[in-house]
């Protein structure tokens, strides 16, 4: 659990809590604004410090390869970050980053000392299995772009949008109706990590739903009690009494979130982690004075077939179908070559535009080559739902909503 990095990278060393952290850049290349990102890493640092309100560690590196790749990888006081040398260039890639730095350093807490049962001490020797992925990794990525906005390194436009495209990726995937959440996180190794072109229709990502949960969670025990108390507080509640060697149950999580919220919420877990039922966002949306945005009305309706493709030496391959889409009824396979639309060729890079440009309600026919015959599919073409789920406040919110957000989005 202790990653080395041997060479000669640039090292940015600064101290919260009274601890010493190092920001350790491999690769600036007189690209990367290491500056910066130091000074911003280390104002996300305080700001998990004043979430945890400890710190389980005696010094932390962040460890970052700017290797133009991405991801990262946590460690019991360390992090391994991947980065591209552009990505202080740009705003977007620049947040997207150091949300990367807030999850890895979020879990130093959240699974490095508070974890599941069956997550340590570990058996080499077997299989593991838990359900309780959703709050090692959903919450942990509900609270990475979170803790970026109170570290006022984010707009609350920029941390809404992050949280739509969290709700929008959940609400799209055909799978929430197929697998709940936990089962998501106890079929890890099996579906999860062995990810095929149908896996979109049968199964659902622990972090994705875990972090809209998370964030419904939230929303909950602030209605509970009144905005006194909220997940930050049940975090704190459960490092406090089970972090180390003793570890959680998932009956002891939901057990601390109700003592929190002083309610019973086990009907709200049944339904939210249980079973594949629709989430509600009504109490969250009130509470905190949201909505959920339409397109424009002047914005012209584009496409959609719900269809996914992908070039293949010169070809244009169908490369996932969802479920309950126009290109699902319409009989289209994975691995279908697409030929022609009408009596048109379609280019690799012109289907994307075509399907865009056609009329909401028209019909294509679409010629396409499965093992060698050809056949004409009929897909009707519906309006692209790409755009929908996307929070905004309000218009006129009460001024008791816009405290309860200020008070959401900054923790204070």
């Amino acid at each position: 659990d202790s990653p080395i990095i041997v060479g000669t990278p640039s090292v940015y060393e600064f101290s919260t809590g009274g601890i010493r952290h190092r920001l350790v850049n491999v690769g600036e290349s007189g690209i990367w604004d290491g500056p910066r990102s130091a000074t911003d890493v280390e104002k996300i640092t305080e700001e998990m410090h004043r979430l945890w309100r400890d710190i389980p560690y005696d010094q932390y590196l962040f460890l970052n390869m700017i290797t133009e790749a991405g991801g990262g990888l946590e460690h019991r006081n360390s992090a391994l970050l991947m980065s591209s040398r552009w990505d202080t260039q740009a705003p977007r890639s620049y947040q997207r980053w150091l949300s990367l730095v807030s999850h890895e350093l979020f879990h130093a807490w959240n699974v490095k000392k508070l974890r599941p049962t069956e997550l340590g001490p570990f058996d080499y020797e077997n299989e593991v299995y838990t359900t309780s992925l959703w709050i090692v990794e959903g919450i942990t990525s509900y609270y990475d772009d979170l803790i970026v906005r109170r570290a006022a390194l984010s707009t609350t436009e920029d941390y809404l949008d992050a949280l739509s495209a969290q709700i929008r990726t959940l609400q799209h995937t055909p799978g929430r109706s197929v697998q709940p959440v936990a089962l998501a996180s106890y079929d890890a190794w099996i579906k999860y990590y062995r990810a095929d072109e149908n896996s979109t229709n049968t199964s659902v990502s622990y972090y994705t739903k875990g972090a809209v949960v998370a964030f419904l969670l939230d929303a909950r025990i602030r209605v509970a009690t009144d905005g006194l108390k909220s997940l930050d507080d049940v975090m704190r509640l459960a490092y406090a009494r089970f972090s180390g060697e003793r570890g959680y149950t998932p009956e002891n999580f939901r057990e601390t979130a109700e003592e929190v919220a002083g309610i019973d919420l086990s009907a709200w877990f049944t339904l939210a982690l249980d079973s594949t039922a629709e989430l509600d966002y009504t109490e969250a949306l009130d509470w905190l004075g949201l909505e959920f945005s339409d397109p424009p009305e002047e914005e012209e309706a584009r496409g959609w077939v719900g269809l996914l493709t992908r070039p293949t030496n010169g070809r244009l391959v169908v490369a996932q179908v969802r479920r309950d889409t126009p290109a699902f009824s319409a009989g289209f396979n994975v691995d279908d070559e697409i030929l022609a639309i009408g009596d048109h060729r379609v280019l690799p890079d012109a289907w994307n535009e075509r399907i865009a440009r056609a009329s909401p309600g028209s019909t294509l026919s679409v010629l396409v080559s499965r093992r060698g015959g050809l056949r004409r599919l009929s897909v009707e073409v519906e309006t692209d739902p790409t755009f929908r789920w996307d929070l905004v406040p309000l218009e006129e919110p009460s001024a008791t909503q816009e405290q309860r957000r200020e008070a959401w989005l900054t923790g204070r």
